[in-house]
């Protein structure tokens, strides 16, 4: 056949066929759709790029993901920064609370990758800016993980709705996460930095230490969700960050601390649907951490608090885990091992 070398070999990729054409031996790809028989060229003269290439081809056919097998094309010179912006009015597997802790990690990959065309960018370019953040700029492991996340999702649905043929951070693996003891304060810190902190700070810091409630669930609790009688707090709906409802026991402390609010409320010419009067506390908790000797505090270190003294009083795993609303054991083993002092506790026993 005229163009074609008289030995060159056909590949077979699942449903695409691969073979050179032209004196420059560039491959193409040979499939059927039901629109009739294509043949395009891949553009590379490269084997294992093409074959790659067919791959992409085949699993689309497979998936018979015709228009976007057409779409390839028209997409070609979207950018990364283009198409992040379609994917902020379009996805909606993310909840508000993942939209929020995103935001400023989408911001810094558009820095980087914003002006590339979408189908430009390749593994390795991915795989170097992630260990460039890990060297240059000291971003931990879990961070890392965030954002690796976050590129995968981002170019599985560049590859579902049809701007691209294969998802480039797909090859990255996820880095090993050590598994770390929180950080948690003892009873005396807590006492101490109770006793530094504003009246309103101090409230929801009380409240933080006594039910575990992430910020998001503190801001969006009802008066609704407070049943006196029966003494618990219902996290319900998207206030949780798994969209299920959860059940809290109140301390006396939190008990003592709503009905004061619950009273102070009904008193108000104003009426708040809101349970605990919200403000950002995170200068105030900095500035008593550091008057009480205890050095930076944020309010997440609360939770964290409240999981440790659940677990320095017996109270079983998968108690804890259900208090704060996790959904799996992981997260909460990280409770389960001892705290230093602690373990020079015990080992000082050996000196009684």
């Amino acid at each position: 056949m005229a163009g074609r070398k008289a030995d060159s070999p056909v590949y077979v990729i699942g449903q695409v066929r691969l073979r050179q054409r032209g004196e420059k031996h560039v491959w193409h790809a040979r499939y059927s759709t039901p629109a009739g028989r294509k043949e395009e060229s891949l553009k590379v003269t490269n084997l294992k790029v093409a074959m790659r290439k067919a791959r992409e081809i085949s699993e689309l056919l497979e998936r018979s993901e015709y228009a976007n097998l057409e779409s390839r094309h028209t997409h070609k010179s979207t950018t990364f920064a283009a198409f992040v912006e379609e994917f902020r009015a379009s996805y909606t597997n993310w909840s508000e609370r993942t939209w929020q802790a995103n935001n400023g990690l989408l911001t810094k990959l558009l820095h980087e990758f914003g002006p590339l065309p979408l189908n430009s960018i390749t593994t390795h370019q991915l795989e170097s800016y992630l260990a460039r953040r890990r060297d240059q700029d000291g971003i931990k492991t879990p961070t890392t993980n965030r954002y690796l996340s976050a590129l995968k999702t981002i170019f599985k649905m560049a590859v579902r709705w049809g701007y691209m043929g294969h998802n480039p951070a797909e090859p990255i693996k996820t880095l090993r996460e050590e598994s770390e003891i929180p950080d948690a304060l003892t009873e005396e810190q807590l006492g101490k930095l109770l006793a530094e902190l504003p009246d309103n700070a101090r409230t929801i810091a009380i409240f933080a230490v006594d039910t575990g409630l992430r910020r998001s669930e503190i801001k969006q609790l009802q008066w609704s969700d407070i049943r006196f009688g029966e003494r618990m707090i219902v996290v319900r709906g998207s206030e949780a960050k798994n969209d299920e409802f959860r059940v809290i026991p109140m301390t006396e402390r939190v008990h003592t601390l709503l009905q004061e609010l619950h009273q102070q409320n009904q008193q108000a010419k104003v009426k708040r649907m809101q349970a605990i009067p919200w403000q950002d506390i995170k200068k105030s908790l900095h500035s008593a951490g550091m008057r009480a000797g205890i050095g930076h505090v944020h309010l997440h270190m609360l939770r964290h608090t409240f999981a440790t003294r659940l677990r320095d009083r017996g109270v079983p795993l998968d108690r804890i885990m259900e208090l704060l609303g996790h959904k799996s054991m992981e997260m909460v083993l990280r409770y389960a091992k001892a705290r230093p002092e602690q373990l020079k506790d015990a080992i000082a026993a050996l000196d009684r």
